[in-house]
C-alpha cells in the first residue's frame, strides 16, 4: 500500500464512522453499546492526532476551521458526554428518536466535505500516475453505500412525518394549525436533506438512478407535483419506495464489505510495519514532512470546498 493509498483508506474509514451514525435514525430494539463506544472514539481521534485528515484540515484556511468546529459541534451534539440525542445508560444506549433532523444536519455537511478531500487525493494520484485502483474502487463502493443508506433513513422520516402532517391536518379539519405547521417544517427539512444528498451524488448507475427517481417521484406525490399512479394510493408507492431502497442497500453494503475489511486489514498491517521501521531506525516519531502531508497540501487546494446547506453544493 503505497502513502497515498494510506490516506485514502484513513479517509475512507472516518467518513465511514461518520456514516454509520446514521445507524441511529433507524429505530431499533437494541444498538450495541460496544459500537457506539468505537464511534464516538473515532469521531474526534482523526482531528485531535497527526492524521492525514488533521493535515488537510490544517492546510485548509478558514475552511478547515470550519471543518474542524463542525467535527467537534458534532461530536458534542450527538456523541458528547452532554448529548441528550444518544446516552450510554445502564441498560445499553438510548436513543431519542426525535431528534433525527440534529443528526442529519451535521452527519451530511461532513461527509460531502470528506467526500471532496477524497477526490482530491485521488485526482492527484491519478496525475502522478500511482496505483490507487482498489482504493479508488472501495471509494465508490462507499459512495454507494453511503447514498443507500442516506436515503433509506431520510424517506422513513419523510413518511413518517407525512403520515403525522396528515392526521394532524384531519384532526383540525383540513386548517392549518400549531402541529401541522410544526411537522410541516420537519418534513420540509427532510426533503432538504434529501436534495442535499441527490445533489452531492457522482452515481451514475441505472440502479441508483432508479431508486433516486423513485424517491424524487415519491416527494412529488407528497408535495402535489405529481399524480399518484393509476390504480395506487400512497402507501402503495411508499412502501414501492423503502422496499427499492432496502434492496439497493442490502447489495451495496455486500460490496462495500466485501472490500472495505481487507482494505482496513492491510491499512492496520501498514502501520505496524511503518512503525516498527521507524523503531529500528532509531526515529520512532513520524518525519515533520511526509507525502501523506503533500497529498493533504493538493487536497485542500483542489478540492476542499465548504458545502452550502440550502444548495448541498460546494460554495462557490
Amino acid at each position: 500500500m503505497n502513502q497515498i493509498s494510506e490516506v485514502l483508506a484513513t479517509l475512507i474509514h472516518y467518513n465511514v464512522a461518520v456514516r454509520d451514525t446514521l445507524e441511529y435514525c433507524l429505530k431499533k430494539d437494541s444498538y450495541d453499546a460496544n459500537l457506539f463506544k468505537e464511534k464516538k472514539r473515532s469521531i474526534l481521534v482523526e482531528v485531535d492526532q497527526h492524521t492525514p485528515l488533521k493535515d488537510i484540515i490544517d492546510h485548509s484556511g478558514e475552511n478547515g476551521v470550519k471543518l474542524e468546529k463542525s467535527i467537534r459541534d458534532f461530536y458534542d451534539k450527538v456523541y458528547g458526554d452532554n448529548s441528550t440525542i444518544l446516552h450510554l445508560a445502564d441498560d445499553g444506549l438510548r436513543v431519542d428518536h426525535n431528534q433525527h433532523l440534529v443528526i442529519y444536519e451535521n452527519v451530511m455537511p461532513i461527509h460531502e466535505n470528506i467526500n471532496y478531500m477524497i477526490l482530491g487525493v485521488i485526482n492527484d494520484g491519478h496525475k502522478k500516475n500511482l496505483d490507487i485502483a482498489e482504493m479508488e474502487k472501495l471509494w465508490k463502493a462507499d459512495e454507494t453505500m453511503y447514498r443507500g443508506v442516506a436515503y433509506m433513513t431520510l424517506v422513513n422520516d419523510l413518511i413518517g412525518l407525512f403520515n403525522d402532517f396528515n392526521k394532524a391536518m384531519q384532526e383540525s379539519k383540513g386548517q392549518p394549525s400549531p402541529a401541522s405547521n410544526f411537522i410541516g417544517k420537519d418534513l420540509q427539512t427532510v426533503i432538504n436533506q434529501i436534495n442535499f444528498v441527490r445533489a452531492n451524488a457522482k452515481e451514475t448507475d441505472l440502479v441508483y438512478k432508479n431508486m433516486e427517481d423513485h424517491i424524487n417521484a415519491l416527494m412529488e406525490n407528497m408535495t402535489g407535483r405529481r399524480d399518484l399512479p393509476e390504480g395506487k394510493k400512497f402507501p402503495d408507492v411508499m412502501k414501492e419506495t423503502q422496499d427499492l431502497i432496502n434492496i439497493y442497500v442490502r447489495d451495496a453494503e455486500a460490496k462495500f464489505r466485501e472490500l472495505y475489511v481487507p482494505a482496513m486489514n492491510e491499512l492496520v498491517a501498514q502501520a505496524k510495519e511503518d512503525e516498527a521501521k521507524r523503531v529500528a531506525n532509531g526515529n520512532p516519531a513520524p518525519a515533520p514532512a511526509t507525502p501523506k502531508e503533500e497529498a493533504a497540501q493538493v487536497a485542500s487546494d483542489d478540492e476542499m470546498a465548504e458545502i452550502d446547506p440550502k444548495t448541498g453544493l460546494p460554495k462557490a
